[in-house]
């Protein structure tokens, strides 16, 4: 009973004069949670790679698009509109996808588009930078473009 007690000393500090049965029970598991925590921090790494521990990030699921965030904050492209923003995640946008949304305007692949501009990314990350809208609205103003161009060369 000295962890209840300890409980309920730490309860009465935070302010709650008189702690019920369940809330001392979530301050123990919590608190065992916590020290869990701080003994995993503390530990010596384990046998695991550098490489293995990326690549098990890599492998979790998610939502895909956020994969290509890191990449573009690490190499310093990464761009935020200014002004008021609208609800929801924040637009991914990059310096170089106006180049990029360029290169394929005359259907060049995006894998060809990103190597012709010096630009590389993983396989799940060019999955999100096909899924991410707003490249998808450049590449379409881009190829709209081109394909008027073609238009009226030849008409």
């Amino acid at each position: 009973m000295c962890d209840q007690d300890a409980a309920r000393e730490a309860l009465r500090a935070l302010g709650i004069r008189f702690p019920s049965q369940a809330l001392i029970t979530s301050w123990l598991q919590a608190n065992r949670g916590d020290r869990e925590f701080r003994r995993q921090e503390s530990a010596p790494p384990t046998g695991r790679s550098p490489a293995a521990a990326q690549s098990a990030d890599r492998n979790r699921r998610g939502y895909s698009k956020s994969r290509l965030e890191p990449t573009l904050r690490e190499q310093g492209t990464l761009q935020r509109q200014r002004g008021p923003r609208k609800g929801g995640r924040p637009r991914i946008i990059a310096s170089w996808f106006p180049a990029v949304a360029r290169t394929m305007a005359d259907g060049t692949p995006l894998r060809d588009a990103l190597r012709l501009n010096g630009i590389t990314l993983e396989k799940s990350q060019i999955r999100a930078l096909y899924r991410n809208s707003e490249f998808r609205r450049l590449w379409q103003e881009e190829r709209d473009r081109y394909l008027l161009s073609l238009r009226q060369g030849n008409g």
